[in-house]
């Protein structure tokens, strides 16, 4: 019996066999004329002139036969197949997620056609696959940071020791940025625009495209990045705080781990340029964005696929 592995989330959805990976954005394109019919999803649904937009997962909660129709469609161009009957659904999800969660989860991939549901940690297969190796006896702290929320592993001895969830996420930096640009520059810039704003922090000048807020008009502007960081500077700061509330529930030999260690960021908001050392000079403790950050926890998943270890321990082990 296969499995696939998935890491379901607001912005992407990820999917794995044990050789093969695919990457789609959690987006559908609905008929304008009929509400029950899906015309694409993902990147194809993107192309799609005049069609609604929707999204299957927000805020952390799924419309269940929406996200069941995507998965089931990106599982088949995985599998090159349509049906996935007969397989099992891996399926990547925080260690401190609720029940509600977790029966929206199984129900999803039932009526998405899978004959089971095993669930993993999605935070120890991020570890996983950014590289860090959750069995070491040497305590570790990864943060995920996805669109719409933020959770905090704190593992070692192959357990985990604190795991913590926290409703912010990339979306929230990226509302800060269209805000100051909007409210300083004149200029309004799309939800696609400030993410990829945000990916171009690093450079010296930034020129932002956009529409006129008086005019209506295009609109383009050059903005200094420094500029922007200043404007995201609460969001940094509200991390900082999950942080320091997590370590302030980590045992202090743990504590003295992660001094030495280091926190390692992974998620899409892990790669907003200048992130990890902000985070690093307001914490005081090394911090790093994992090279393969936005990959990290399907890679760990197909990881598990791949070593046949599809389950992970529950208990927590103190350090």
């Amino acid at each position: 019996m296969p499995f696939i592995a998935a890491d379901i989330g607001s912005s992407k959805t990820r999917l794995a066999t044990s050789k093969k990976i695919v990457s789609e954005e959690s987006y559908a394109a609905i008929d304008p004329a009929d509400s029950s019919r899906v015309l694409a999803f993902g990147e194809k649904a993107r192309m799609i002139v005049n069609a609604s937009e929707a999204h299957p997962v927000r805020g952390g909660v799924a419309d269940i036969t929406l996200t069941a129709l995507m998965l089931r469609r990106f599982a088949a161009d995985l599998l090159g197949s349509r049906s996935v009957f007969g397989a099992t659904l891996l399926a990547a999800i925080p260690g401190c997620a609720g029940p509600v969660e977790r029966e929206a989860l199984m129900q999803t991939a039932r009526e998405a056609g899978f004959s089971g549901i095993v669930m993993t940690d999605s935070l120890i297969c991020g570890a996983l696959g950014a590289g860090l190796d959750p069995g070491s006896q040497s305590a570790g702290m990864l943060v995920d940071i996805g669109r719409e929320r933020t959770d905090i592993l704190v593992f070692a001895n192959g357990g985990v020791i604190t795991e913590r969830s926290a409703g912010i996420g990339s979306s929230v930096l990226d509302r800060r940025i269209r805000a100051h640009i909007a409210n300083e520059h004149g200029v309004l810039v799309g939800a696609r625009a400030a993410e990829r704003i945000k990916q171009r922090m690093g450079a010296a000048v930034i020129r932002i495209n956009g529409r006129d807020c008086a005019t209506g008009l295009p609109a383009s502007r050059e903005i200094r990045p420094s500029e922007l960081r200043r404007a995201a500077d609460p969001c940094v700061e509200l991390l900082c705080r999950e942080i320091a509330e997590t370590l302030m529930n980590t045992p202090p030999e743990a504590t003295a781990d992660i001094a030495e260690n280091g926190v390692t960021l992974i998620g899409g908001g892990a790669l907003r340029f200048g992130l990890a050392a902000d985070l690093e000079k307001k914490i005081g403790v090394p911090v790093r964005a994992a090279r393969n950050a936005e990959e990290a926890v399907i890679l760990g998943a197909q990881q598990r696929l791949l070593t046949g270890r599809a389950g992970v321990r529950k208990a927590a082990a103190a350090n």
